[in-house]
């Protein structure tokens, strides 16, 4: 059974907040379930490092000071009390080693006490060793096939991608990205050159086009699904509509070509004879889906077809009829506005959340992420080619993505990569100063025991 998503982590500290954003909280408290809060952010973080870092460096240097004390104390009491002697020794010792210790961790980022002691302020005066180390560390035992491999057999990454693109939410936010960077790329690259060359594709791709055989095709189609019945109707309608609207034209032009010494009534009846007999020839056609006429209609249309597809004369005459076409000014003017209204379209639909194109991408996504987490097929395909193309970058590129990090560590500060690290690691090697001192003190009183009992 499949089971169901884990919950997203939080969202970066980078992560746009502001309404629109899937991580947005309404105005009124009330947070979708499916939009986790925000984490910390990067400046509170920061902070509580270095007041964490400042606490265990105050406990450190203070376990120093009062181990001071206590050897001072010890020491002049010592004749008074003797047994004060172990107690000393343990201060002493535990002052050595707090004092060895603090030297150590110091080394690490500065100069003790500002004295230019050799092999001191290692992270900033061997700064670019160390990035190029840990780049060539990445690279030999985690950026190799194998380890990749192994790593994403177990990964499914298909069925993580399929659930986190089922999530609402998720599908909104890549449809909303993916409308911005579209928007963004067709203001970038538009102009008038882009839109005088599509123009110019498109109407390559139309002079290209097989006008012999595309008509020959169409008069295919409208005698095999009978459409020609249709336009029969339709040229009967527009006859009859032309006749309607001329009859004083085709009175008029009776009576100019009639002869003079012709009786007026004569002329009258040649006009209803003449129009009646066009009004029944029409009528029959129309209405009788038998009529002689149609059948030569369809008859004509074949012979075209033959002659489309045989006569070159045809031939060349659909050509040079379809060029003219394809070259008409008022073709090319369509052709450069083709892309504005497309590119109007297409920023519209994606500004607007609830436009039917902006729903379509969202619905799309999910869909893809249902069959990513439910076809196993599916899943274990995308899981090959994402391992196959993984394993490529690693194993042409892994030098480039090693390099990264020794040339971003490089172009760090020197004293500021200090910094970061301390902060980051600082609080644990205060803890060694506070081991140092508690356990050199007592292996400073084991020895002092010892050599005590033995009467040395």
């Amino acid at each position: 059974m499949h089971e169901p998503p884990a919950e997203p982590a939080a969202p970066p500290p980078s992560q746009d907040l502001s309404a629109g954003s899937p991580y947005y909280a309404d105005p009124g408290g009330a947070t979708p379930s499916d939009r986790p809060p925000p984490g910390p952010r990067p400046a509170d973080r920061q902070g509580d490092l270095a007041a964490r870092l400042k606490r265990m460096r105050l406990l450190a240097t203070g376990l120093l000071v009062g181990m001071t004390g206590l050897y001072v104390a010890a020491g002049t009491l010592r004749s008074r009390y003797p047994a004060l002697a172990y107690v000393a020794a343990f201060a002493e010792a535990a002052m050595i080693g707090g004092l060895a210790d603090w030297f150590a961790v110091t080394a690490l980022f500065r100069r003790p006490l500002g004295l230019p002691i050799p092999h001191t302020a290692i992270v900033p005066t061997r700064k670019d060793a160390i990035g190029r180390a840990l780049a060539r560390f990445i690279r030999d035992h985690f950026l190799v096939k194998e380890a990749v491999r192994r790593r994403l057999a177990s990964a499914d990454l298909a069925a993580k991608l399929g659930a986190w693109l089922e999530r609402e939410s998720n599908a909104r936010m890549l449809s909303r990205d993916a409308g911005t960077a579209l928007d963004w790329l067709m203001r970038s690259v538009d102009s008038a050159e882009l839109r005088r060359g599509l123009a110019a594709g498109f109407r390559e791709a139309l002079a290209q086009v097989p006008v012999d055989a595309a008509l020959a095709t169409m008069i295919d189609v409208l005698i095999a699904g009978n459409h020609t019945q249709l336009l029969v109707d339709q040229l009967v309608a527009f006859g009859r509509e032309r006749l309607e609207r001329n009859r004083y034209a085709i009175r008029m032009r009776i009576y100019d070509k009639s002869p003079w010494w012709l009786p007026r009534f004569v002329d009258e009846e040649i006009y209803d004879q003449l129009v009646s007999e066009l009004e029944r020839m029409l009528d029959d056609i129309g209405h009788d889906s038998r009529h002689p006429a149609r059948a030569d209609f369809n008859e004509r249309l074949r012979r075209l077809k033959a002659s489309l597809e045989n006569d070159p004369a045809v031939k060349a005459k659909g050509r040079e009829l379809w060029n003219e076409i394809v070259n008409e000014p008022a073709v090319h003017r369509y052709f450069e506005q083709l892309w504005g209204r497309v590119r109007d379209y297409l920023q519209a639909s994606f500004s607007s959340a609830d436009s039917t194109l902006r729903l379509a991408v969202e619905n799309e996504i999910r869909a893809l992420g249902a069959q990513l987490s439910h076809d196993r097929g599916a899943g274990e395909r995308l899981n090959r080619w994402l391992t196959e193309v993984i394993v490529y970058v690693v194993e042409h590129y892994r030098d480039a993505l090693s390099g990264v990090i020794s040339e971003t560590v490089a172009e760090w500060d020197p004293h500021e990569t200090a910094e970061r690290i301390e902060l980051q690691i600082g609080s644990d090697l205060q803890f060694i100063r506070v081991n140092g001192t508690l356990v050199g003190g007592l292996a400073g009183l084991l020895i002092y025991s010892l050599w005590t009992a033995a009467g040395l």
